[in-house]
């Protein structure tokens, strides 16, 4: 009920991003395709930071404006394709085929993936230089075909007043992504030439998922994390969620969407006294883990650290070779919290909390900016240190605990 109400308040409110984000998945969705930018959507409601490569960008688009946009976008279009060209691997024609950029949670998709087809889907990892290499390259003319259409696209999209968006941020994203998404859907294109039937699950919204639904199959979201307000989809036959909140909203945005939960292994009890940490690569500052940490082993909890294999070492400097402190970086997560069992589980914004309750651990997150999750992070978790005196409380009460417990698994029901 909580989480209808939340769902109900933020559509009332008229919210800046969820806004800009429902006009952009109800655009045509090639269109959709070259707008659906996290970056993007969030400037509806924000100034954005941007990093040094794309800073130089939009000094240059400054500058020259949609001619700029017209030279870079070929000139990246071109390193893109030559880039494949270059790029010598042996070509698959696989049974199915994982769209992923290497998240934690991927593993265990993918498995599942396995299990259900009796044979193991090609991954490909959208953020590696040689992700693509192993599909069928497309042809420069198919290339450049979807580029003009592309182009074309974008300089309608610039022409027209856009009530959400800045220019020079318009600019930028179509010069960014057009490339990219003409280059894809090429790819895609090709492939579904010889093998339209072939299966492809994505755990991401990204312009690979966007391809590949523009050139014809049917691609299947696998929910890989907890989902922002910035996303925008494209047209997913089915999707595996892991909330029946976040589906929901997914299913509201794609006319006959297949939806179903993706079944968590049952709760844990009786646990023992253990206080996991579970690392995020965006977390930079220690101080929360140390203090939270300090009143775990004060209250008697065995505490665990699981850094995130990208993440910032400095965060554990403090509690690192501590009494009462082990780290662990064997196998999955959902292997790390059967072996531990903990009573808690601490990170920022991460599925690991969701993980967490629902082996039945209390979560509590250490992030103090949780604006842009589409699902409410007090919903499913206590804030540290905002909840402090409530943390404590529960570590020292065993029934209290469960009482906690109880009271934010409700939130999970369908």
């Amino acid at each position: 009920m909580t989480l209808l109400i939340y769902f109900t308040q933020t559509n009332m409110t008229r919210d800046p991003i969820i806004s800009a984000a429902d006009r952009v998945q109800a655009m045509p969705q090639f269109r959709r395709a070259l707008l659906a930018r996290e970056a993007l959507i969030a400037g509806a409601s924000k100034t954005v930071a941007f990093g040094p490569r794309e800073g130089r960008l939009r000094r240059l688009l400054a500058a020259t404006g949609r001619g700029g946009m017209v030279v870079v976008s070929l000139v990246l279009l071109l390193g893109r394709y030559f880039a494949g060209c270059r790029v010598a691997t042996k070509k698959v024609m696989p049974e199915a085929i994982f769209l992923g950029i290497g998240a934690m949670r991927e593993q265990m998709l993918r498995a599942d993936i396995q299990a259900q087809l009796g044979t193991e889907p090609h991954f490909v990892d959208e953020l590696g230089a040689d992700g693509f290499a192993a599909l069928p390259r497309p042809s420069l003319t198919q290339v450049i075909r979807h580029w003009m259409r592309a182009m074309h696209e974008a300089l309608e999209i610039y022409s027209e007043p856009d009530p959400d968006f800045k220019p020079l941020d318009l600019l930028s994203t179509l010069t960014m992504r057009l490339h990219e998404l003409a280059y894809l859907l090429a790819l895609f294109e090709r492939l579904h030439e010889t093998r339209p039937q072939l299966l492809i699950y994505s755990s991401t919204a990204g312009l690979a998922a966007y391809a590949a639904c523009l050139a014809g199959f049917k691609v299947e979201y696998r929910q890989h994390g907890l989902l922002a307000r910035t996303l925008v989809f494209p047209e997913f036959c089915a999707m595996v969620a892991l909330t029946a909140f976040e589906g929901r909203y997914v299913a509201s945005r794609i006319h006959g969407l297949a939806l179903r939960l993706n079944k968590p292994p049952a709760a844990l009890t009786s646990l023992p006294k253990v206080f996991a940490f579970a690392g995020d690569y965006e977390a930079k500052d220690p101080s929360p883990v140390t203090e939270l940490a300090e009143v775990a082993l004060v209250n008697g909890f065995h505490v665990i650290v699981r850094p995130h294999p990208r993440g910032h070492n400095n965060l554990w400097d403090d509690i690192r070779g501590r009494d009462g402190v082990d780290f662990d970086t064997d196998g999955r997560f959902e292997d790390f919290l059967g072996k531990w069992r903990p009573a808690f589980v601490a990170s920022w914004i991460s599925t690991t909390l969701l993980d967490g309750l629902q082996m039945g651990a209390v979560p509590v997150t250490l992030s103090r900016d949780n604006r842009l999750l589409l699902l409410p992070i007090d919903t499913i978790a206590f804030s540290w240190p905002q909840q402090r005196a409530l943390i404590e409380s529960i570590m020292r009460d065993s029934e209290e605990r469960q009482r906690a417990f109880e009271s934010l698994s409700e939130n999970l029901q369908p």
